[in-house]
């Protein structure tokens, strides 16, 4: 039987390998570019998916039951450190997505949301991207619905991941019922990082759905930011058209 002091050796060891890959110069840079709401170590994403394969086969990681290694990636994500944060999740899309039962995932990114520790942008649409999109692709319906009745949640971040992931799945119109119900409630709130979530989406869909895309922006026009209309619709003929609109409202 592992003990969960074997657990806690193997997070320090890899909370190691990312310290010793650290980078001044790339620390600095990521921490500028989010305006400094969460602190890097310094390591380069492709290289933390690196470490954290390496470290998995160094350590016999798949030694530990599923639900151990699922303790281990949250303990991770619950890490002070953007890159802890992203080897938690690059953990779970890698060698947990495809064998555990989906609602103990969603359980497991509830239980974080409730503790906040998710606080900015860039690691909750990792994660959005990375676990939660997958698990609608791979799960369909009841994963979708679970997801987007985050939409009702206190919390700021689990509100965008009620949105984001659904850009895995925009071009099945058999989702967009639920995605447009999640827009609707969405869209009443002003904070940029809510609108932005919208505006992911709604820049995904006229790649593919550009009828329906065009039907959720009218639809919505007034409510969207005026960065939404500007960065996220110009994938439609409109685009212009809409720009001016919004100026013309101010």
């Amino acid at each position: 039987m592992i003990s969960e002091g074997s657990a806690q050796c193997a997070i320090e060891d890899l909370r190691q390998r990312l310290k010793s890959a650290s980078d001044p110069s790339t620390k600095k840079w990521f921490e500028n570019y989010l305006k400094h709401v969460i602190a890097y170590r310094g390591v380069k994403s492709p290289d933390v998916s690196r470490i954290v394969s390496q470290w998995r086969k160094d350590k016999e990681i798949e030694r530990f039951s599923d639900e151990v290694q699922l303790s281990i990636a949250k303990t991770l994500i619950q890490g002070r450190f953007a890159e802890d944060k992203f080897a938690g999740t690059i953990y779970i899309q890698k060698f947990l997505l495809r064998k555990m039962d989906f609602s103990r995932i969603l359980c497991t990114a509830e239980e974080l949301f409730d503790a906040e520790e998710f606080f900015d942008w860039s690691t909750t649409d990792w994660f959005s991207m990375r676990v939660l999109g997958p698990l609608i692709q791979r799960h369909g319906e009841p994963a979708a619905r679970r997801i987007a009745q985050w939409r009702s949640a206190d919390d700021l971040w689990q509100r965008r991941s009620s949105i984001v992931p659904f850009r895995a799945a925009v071009s099945d119109e058999d989702y967009h019922p639920m995605i447009f119900e999640t827009i609707a409630q969405l869209v009443c709130e002003r904070d940029r990082f809510i609108q932005t979530g919208i505006g992911w989406v709604i820049s995904d869909l006229p790649k593919v759905h550009p009828k329906a895309a065009a039907v959720q922006v009218e639809r919505h026009f007034e409510k969207l930011s005026t960065e939404v209309i500007r960065r996220h619709t110009r994938y439609l003929p409109q685009h212009e058209k809409y720009k001016q609109r919004k100026r013309s409202l101010r």
